[in-house]
Formats: structure tokens, C-alpha cells, sequence
């Protein structure tokens, strides 16, 4: 272990990375200034502080809430962990952070999920990609692997780590929720470099989304598909399944636009990808509402700094003038990373991160929970 829990986290993926209809093959101008939103009545609650980037949080079969987060240190450090906190009471109120994986380099990058017999999964990526003065260097000839661990105990255990043969595609980090199919697999989105035959040179600085299936619990993976992205770098890749049975992906760009794909076969197909939302809206988190109605949270990097949302429609199509904005107060660009929890009164429950909160000067780094009922249509 690299050093007992109560110390400074932060959770955070490596790649920072619209059109006005999630569906449709419109063009957004790639660089609209317009970030700012109409706000709607929110409550918010500290949910960890010293640590919480790039929160995923899930609804467990027990009805509690918990969220993995990166620990252990900063943005980037090769001390990083993965830790998780729970709610019992539907987000009012937080555990202390528990440690989920805390191996010698830095754990980073979890993907979060349930299997159809309450088993939690977590897909996570590590690397020992850092110099002698704790720098990130991705171009040093050190460990960069894919990893998943599982507890049967709703957390309070986690196996030991196995790993995800992403060799082919380099990096291998996953992303976002886990989402569960009617036969009980679980696809998971891992980004990483493109695909190339055997013998030829991997290009290091061009990034792909592929969707991996597990057909045990979450135990072994294999690639399942590749979303398509003509000239994009794509990385991280929210999925969510309607009950149609159709699944949607949002998809970040290395040059930070929101695209959009869907998929009519279980993942193993997807369509032509189109604009989403103007540069520096990213990435995002898709949400299933009660009235089937389709939620989309993301982080607000153009200003104010925090959370946007918009409510689409039953097949998931959003209009980018509908959004509203969740979070305003963010210190700076260095936050956002939404996943959202329907509560049982309706209402949804928005986890992010910030490294400050302008209006909550005692809130540090720190990952903090929004609840909101979700605009009428």
C-alpha cells in the first residue's frame, strides 16, 4: 500500500480532452463562447473533500448510493488510488472514503458497475508513467495496463485485481458506468490508440473508443466493438441503454467537442458519430428518468465553470438551447466529470468535482453532489 487512507485524493483521467440535436447530423459551431445556461433550484452537499476527481456513482441493490473516486494525491501522481464513498440516506450525508485499489503506481481512470447478482465492479487503468520528480511523462517506457476488481460484499471487500488484455490498444482506460444487457453482460468503454495489424506501428497520438463485453460478472473482458470517428481522437465514452433496448454513447473528443453514437445490436455495432455540444462542454453522463425521458449531465469548461444539463427525449435527443446549468461556482477549468443517481422521489442526484467552489470558500479539491428535479418537458 502506498500510504493509509485519510490523506489528500483527487480522481482523474489523462486525456482532457456541437450540434444543436444529440441524433441528428447537424454541425454547432466548434468553438461557441456560449457556455452560460439558466440555472435551476439545486441543493448541494459536500460529498469527500481532498479528494474526489473524476467521480462514477451508482445506485446499489441494497439502495444505497456509492461513488469511486481517484485518491491518494493530485491530478496526476504516482501515488494515486481508488477509494469509494457511501450514502445511506440518499446523498444528504457521505462515509468516509474506503480504499478499493492502492497498488505501488497510479490507479486512475475507474469505470463503475453492477452485475445482475448485486456483484460491484470496477475497471480501472494504471501506470507507473512518472520521473524521478513525480512528473507525468506518457512517453517513458514504463507500466501502462488495464486492470478490473470486484467485490461480492456490496464494498466492503475488494478482489485482488486481474488484468484486461488492451495490449493492442495501448493505453486501455476505461470510463463512466458499466452498464448491464438483458442476457447479464456488461459493456464497458475503454479508450485508448488505434487498432493496427500486426507488425505496424501504432500511432501514440491518436486515441479510439471501444465498448468491451464481460459475459461472467465482470471477471474477463473482450473487445467488442470500436465506435467510429472518421478524424476525431475519441476518448471517453458514457454508454446508457434505453428500453428499447437502443444504446447510446457520448463520446469526448481529444480536441474537447461531445460527439454521439447509438447502437441497434447490443453494442456491437454503432452508427455514424455526430456533434453534440460546442467545444468545451465534456465530457458527460447519460441518465435513464422515470418518465424514460433521457438526462445528459456535463462539465462546463467554456464558463461559468461547473455542470450543464439537458433533458432530451425518449430516444435521446437533445437540444442544446433546452440546457441548464447545475454548478456554477467551479474555480476553474479543472472539474466537471458528472454521474448522476435518480432518487426515489424523482429528483436526481449530480456528483462532480471541483479543485474550489467560489461560493464555498471552505471546499477545497473536492467532489460535491447536486440534486435537482429534472425539468418538466
Amino acid at each position: 500500500m502506498k500510504r493509509s487512507l485519510p490523506l489528500i485524493a483527487s480522481v482523474c483521467l489523462l486525456w482532457p480532452g456541437g450540434a444543436q440535436l444529440f441524433g441528428q447530423a447537424a454541425t454547432p459551431k466548434p468553438d461557441d463562447p456560449n457556455g452560460h445556461a439558466p440555472a435551476i433550484s439545486v441543493e448541494r452537499v459536500l460529498a469527500v473533500s481532498g479528494q474526489g476527481y473524476f467521480p462514477v456513482a451508482l445506485r446499489m441493490r441494497d439502495g444505497r448510493i456509492a461513488v469511486v473516486h481517484r485518491g491518494g494525491g493530485g491530478h496526476l501522481t504516482i501515488h494515486g488510488r481508488l477509494d469509494m464513498i457511501f450514502s445511506s440516506d440518499e446523498g444528504k450525508t457521505w462515509t468516509k472514503p474506503t480504499v478499493v485499489v492502492d497498488s505501488p503506481i497510479d490507479d486512475r481512470n475507474p469505470a463503475f458497475g453492477e452485475a445482475d447478482d448485486g456483484t460491484l465492479v470496477v475497471g480501472f487503468w494504471k501506470t507507473a508513467t512518472y520521473d524521478e520528480q513525480d512528473h507525468y511523462n506518457p512517453k517513458l517506457d514504463k507500466e501502462k495496463s488495464t486492470w478490473v476488481t470486484r467485490s461480492q460484499d456490496a464494498g466492503k471487500t475488494w478482489s485482488e485485481p486481474t488484468p484486461i488484455d488492451c495490449a493492442d490498444i495501448g493505453i486501455g482506460s476505461p470510463f463512466g458506468h458499466i452498464i448491464a444487457l438483458p442476457d447479464k453482460s456488461l459493456l464497458m468503454a475503454i479508450y485508448g490508440f488505434a487498432l493496427r495489424p500486426a507488425g505496424e506501428k501504432r500511432d501514440p497520438e491518436r486515441l479510439h473508443s471501444y465498448v468491451y463485453r464481460s459475459t461472467d460478472r465482470g471477471q474477463t473482458w473482450s473487445r467488442l466493438s470500436e465506435i467510429p470517428g472518421p478524424k476525431e481522437q475519441l476518448s471517453e465514452t458514457s454508454l446508457l441503454r434505453l428500453p428499447s433496448g437502443k444504446i447510446l454513447a457520448a463520446v469526448r473528443t481529444r480536441g474537447d467537442e461531445m460527439l454521439e453514437s447509438e447502437s441497434t445490436d447490443d453494442g456491437r455495432t454503432w452508427s455514424t458519430i455526430h456533434a453534440l455540444a460546442p467545444r468545451g462542454i465534456l465530457p458527460a453522463d447519460l441518465t435513464l428518468l422515470p418518465d424514460n425521458r433521457v438526462l445528459i449531465t456535463m462539465g462546463n469548461r467554456i464558463g461559468p465553470y461547473g455542470v450543464v444539463g439537458i433533458v432530451g427525449d425518449a430516444e435521446g435527443k437533445f437540444d442544446w438551447s433546452k440546457r441548464f446549468a447545475l454548478v456554477t461556482d467551479a474555480f476553474n477549468r479543472d472539474c466537471g466529470y458528472p454521474s448522476n443517481v435518480v432518487l426515489s422521489d424523482g429528483r436526481v442526484l449530480t456528483v462532480y468535482y471541483a479543485t474550489k467552489a467560489n461560493d464555498q470558500p471552505a471546499w477545497k479539491m473536492h467532489a460535491g453532489a447536486v440534486f435537482f428535479r429534472p425539468p418538466a418537458p
